[in-house]
């Protein structure tokens, strides 16, 4: 693990720590949820990935809290297993907008790849949004990604909204874009669905699909910030 990394990962695991007694702390938000993907395009059809998660979060005061989040994929194109860890340490700057600091590794077959970043989390009136920089070290070479996402509420069970990633690595380009659409079967439950492209360096455009569903608690319903790390940028994995 690189020294920045390292020195990152103190500042997130540490920083509540170092705050002073405010009150109890508890745990405040929590999800778990079941996500597919697939590219659905002619070169990369059959490429997919299956992934359980469940994140939570744990407020030291109104202001501060640590998130942490896990995810088992299976890759079926490669028959590869993979696991995620993530861990935030977030920042509440008023009651509808958090800033964070974010530290975690993605493994996939036995190798793995750290990375870190900063991200944003909030919302105005029925908008949404979320979005990250992150950079990733694989022991070879470096990568830099960028997402954001958002969703306006149509009503109290509907949202609708869109999602834009890039990914740099090695002088490679992969851009996405995606639209994306939430229904809420419960309070706390709710079904979810994309759509996208794909662009690899200009080479060839894929198109891919999401589904997912998910269960979540707490004040916020779910927690603060969505998952991080390269394998969650893809439907699913290929080049292998």
């Amino acid at each position: 693990m690189r020294p920045e990394m390292k020195k990152l990962l103190s500042i997130v695991a540490c920083s509540a720590a170092l705050l002073p007694q405010m009150g109890a702390a508890e745990i405040v938000n929590a999800e778990i949820g079941f996500n597919y993907g697939a590219f659905v395009g002619n070169d990369l059809s059959g490429s997919n990935k299956s992934e359980l998660s469940g994140s939570m979060e744990y407020a030291f005061s109104p202001k501060f809290s640590v998130q942490g989040d896990m995810a088992l994929r299976y890759l079926d194109d490669t028959s590869f297993d993979s696991h995620a860890f993530t861990l935030h340490g977030i920042y509440n700057l008023n009651q509808s907008t958090a800033v964070g600091l974010f530290v975690g590794r993605d493994w996939v077959n036995s190798n793995s790849v750290d990375f870190y970043g900063v991200e944003a989390a909030g919302n105005f009136g029925q908008i949404s949004y979320d979005g990250a920089l992150t950079h990733l070290d694989g022991g070879g070479d470096d990568a830099t990604t960028l997402s954001l996402a958002g969703a306006y509420a149509l009503n109290d069970q509907l949202d609708l909204g869109g999602n834009f990633g890039y990914f740099d690595v090695g002088g490679i380009n992969l851009t996405k874009v995606g639209m994306t659409a939430g229904y809420d079967l419960t309070p706390g439950v709710k079904m979810t669905g994309e759509f996208g492209l794909m662009d690899f360096d200009g080479q060839t455009t894929e198109s891919y699909i999401g589904v997912g569903i998910k269960a979540t608690f707490g004040q916020k319903g779910g927690t603060t910030f969505d998952r991080r790390g390269y394998i969650d940028f893809l439907p699913g994995l290929v080049g292998f």
